[in-house]
């Protein structure tokens, strides 16, 4: 799958392997910090878009949970023209590769 944040174009099996991979050269690392920054304002996003009480945040596992109601999956994907897939993906990422994110 492909997504696109302006001038970068994702690949996720390309990242799978970056992410895998220890040594890194300068552009991989480039694209790696390009796609945290992507992944977790899309994040910040779906997270807001599913959450039913506005004044707190909902952890990573409370926004899958919600994701799991087809009517709130469709509202996101609608909402940012995003697919149902990418949006998995990226809760996904979230969860497993962004530390600070609970």
């Amino acid at each position: 799958m492909q997504f696109t944040d302006g001038t970068w174009t994702f690949d996720t099996e390309v990242i799978e392997v970056v992410v895998k991979n220890p040594q890194r050269d300068e552009q991989e690392r480039e694209m790696l910090n390009a796609l945290a920054r992507y992944a977790y304002n899309r994040y910040k996003q779906i997270r807001d878009c599913v959450n039913p009480r506005k004044c707190k945040y909902m952890r990573v596992d409370q926004v899958r949970e919600q994701l799991k109601s087809p009517a709130k999956l469709r509202k996101v994907c609608n909402l940012f023209n995003m697919s149902e897939e990418e949006v998995q993906y990226i809760v996904d990422f979230v969860k497993k590769h962004l530390k600070y994110v609970k």
